[in-house]
């Protein structure tokens, strides 16, 4: 059995809300393609109506109904994994061992019972989750492991005072999530894992030898689109790739994003909530560049009375 990994980010551009890193591990045969395998109930394109949708997570979240798409795959696949939905935001971040304590000391976040599903039909993911469950088994494909990771905005102003580099910060946050799903390659086996590549960068071989001390790291390719390499253990060798649309290279990149997408849209629709509910006619954000600081000009006159600590709010890159 070989291991199929992929790792996505999402938020990295706004200035509001968390910076989320999704990763997802599937095993089977050699040469099993997702897809493929999931095609009666998967697609990629939103042309194939009543099927769960894998692809980039700003494609799948697009128009009028793209939030209940994106949730409608990201608790397909959780519930397929786990057999059962999360009832809230907060169980759900429990379940993938996030700190939310840490995350408390944002008021936003301090309570986290946003019912789920929050807009998808929760008897239609159910029934979705159980066919695609017995699609991966009759492929003898498994779903490994769902790792998403939260970085808040006070965690990720600590990671540039650390770094003093967006990039670094970046690869941070990514290593934790790689590193993990490395740790599945079955021994005596390979494995590929494709991850969306960190901005512009090129070079990551050393990072990889950090991550991965024990093993030997090969160098296969470095080029503006794809960087490549072989990451030989002794219980087995994985090819690591970095690359430009990584999420239309695999399918569990594609995946990835998804719920590193999903996670986002959730956390914010909580900061959203919370700052609504205490400035009358608060317009809400996605926290990007141009509309954050329009929400934050909307909510200065308010900031004292909130007596909220801005590097908890704002990132400062």
């Amino acid at each position: 059995m070989n291991l199929l990994a992929g790792v996505d980010e999402a938020g990295l551009g706004p200035i509001l809300g968390p910076l989320v890193v999704g990763g997802v591990a599937m095993s089977g045969p050699e040469g099993t393609d997702p897809w493929r395998l999931l095609r009666r109930h998967v697609a990629r394109k939103k042309t194939e109506k009543g099927k769960v949708r894998v692809a980039d997570s700003k494609k799948v979240n697009q128009g009028p109904h793209g939030l209940r798409h994106l949730e409608e795959t990201a608790l397909v696949f959780w519930t397929a994994q786990h057999g059962e939905l999360p009832s809230t935001l907060g169980s759900w971040l429990r379940a993938l061992g996030s700190d939310l304590e840490h995350l408390a000391r944002c008021p936003w976040y301090a309570d986290l019972e946003l019912r789920l599903p929050l807009v998808a039909d929760a008897d239609w993911i159910r029934l979705q989750a159980e066919m695609v469950a017995r699609a991966l088994r009759q492929g003898d494909v498994r779903i490994v492991d769902i790792a998403v990771r939260a970085v808040d905005v006070e965690e990720w102003n600590a990671l540039i005072a650390d770094t003093d580099n967006k990039s670094r910060a970046h690869f941070h946050a990514y290593a934790e999530v790689l590193g993990r799903l490395l740790q599945h390659v079955p021994d005596g086996s390979s494995g590929h894992l494709v991850a969306d590549r960190c901005g512009g960068r090129m070079h990551y071989a050393n990072d990889l030898r950090k991550l991965c001390p024990r093993a030997t790291i090969e160098v296969v390719c470095e080029e503006p689109a794809v960087s490549s390499y072989h990451v030989r253990r002794a219980n087995g060798t994985t090819t690591v790739t970095f690359a430009e649309r990584g999420e239309d290279r695999a399918f569990p990149t594609a995946l990835a994003s998804c719920f590193a997408k999903y996670l986002r849209e959730l956390m914010v629709e909580c900061l959203n909530r919370w700052f609504c509910a205490r400035v009358p006619g608060l317009q809400p954000t996605a926290g990007y560049y141009v509309d954050g600081h329009r929400f934050l000009k909307d909510l200065e006159p308010h900031l004292a009375t909130l007596v909220l600590p801005r590097e908890r709010l704002v990132r400062v890159r």
